[in-house]
C-alpha cells in the first residue's frame, strides 16, 4: 500500500509540475507586449490584393481598410481592429465579381506575437468573413490570415496562410468548393506613420 501511495504522490507531483510548466509557458506568450506610437485611427490602401483557391484566383484593382490601433504598451492579442474594408473592381479570369465583407463580423482583430528585428511585427488577422459573388458563383470565406507590419514603409503585409477557407455555401461551377483553403494576400500601406516595437 505504501508503495502504491508513494507512486501516486510522485505521479501527482509530476503532473502538477507539467501543468505548471504549461501554464507558465502559455502565460509568458500571453504577456508579450508591444508598443504602438502614436496608435489611434488608421486608413490603409492596397493595390491588386488577391484571394487564391486551388482552382481560381480573384484579383481586385484596389482595397481600402480602416481601423484602430491601441496606443502605448499593450498585449499583442487584439492590439488592433479592422472596422471596415472594401474592394474595388474585382474579377476572376476576367469575369466581374463583388466582395462583400460581413459587417456583423467586425471588428476583425489584429494580433501580434513576435518581432523580426526592430522593423517588422508579426502576427495574424482573425475574425475575417466575406462573400464573393459573380456569374453563377457565390462563396463565403471565413477564418484568419497571417501577416506583419513593417515600420520602415508603414505597410501591413497580409501574407495568406492561416485558417481562411470557403464555407459550406460555396457554389462556383466547381472552381470554389466548400472547405477550399484560401490565401488572401495584399500590401496595405497606411496613410500615416505607425511605429511598433517590443521590449
Amino acid at each position: 500500500m505504501r508503495s502504491i501511495a508513494r507512486k501516486t504522490v510522485i505521479a501527482t507531483a509530476a503532473l502538477a509540475a507539467a501543468l505548471g510548466l504549461s501554464v507558465t509557458s502559455a502565460s509568458a506568450g500571453a504577456q508579450a507586449t508591444f508598443t504602438i506610437t502614436p496608435g489611434g485611427a488608421f486608413t490603409a490602401n492596397a493595390v491588386n490584393p488577391t484571394l487564391t483557391v486551388p482552382a481560381a484566383q480573384l484579383t481586385c484593382n484596389s482595397s481600402q481598410a480602416k481601423g484602430t490601433l491601441k496606443s502605448g504598451s499593450n498585449p499583442g492579442t487584439g492590439i488592433g481592429d479592422i472596422t471596415s474594408i472594401s474592394f474595388t473592381a474585382c474579377n476572376v479570369a476576367g469575369i466581374d465579381f463583388t466582395v462583400t465583407p460581413d459587417s456583423a463580423s467586425y471588428p476583425w482583430k489584429i494580433n501580434l506575437d513576435t518581432m523580426t528585428g526592430t522593423d517588422r511585427a508579426n502576427g495574424t488577422i482573425t475574425g475575417i468573413r466575406a462573400t464573393i459573388t459573380g456569374f453563377s458563383c457565390v462563396a463565403t470565406f471565413s477564418g484568419s490570415v497571417n501577416g506583419s507590419y513593417q515600420n520602415s514603409n508603414r505597410t501591413l503585409h497580409v501574407t495568406g496562410g492561416g485558417t481562411l477557407a470557403a464555407e459550406s455555401n460555396a457554389n462556383c461551377l466547381g472552381l470554389i468548393n466548400p472547405g477550399d483553403k484560401a490565401n488572401f494576400v495584399g500590401d496595405y500601406v497606411l496613410t500615416a506613420n505607425q511605429n511598433i516595437s517590443s521590449p
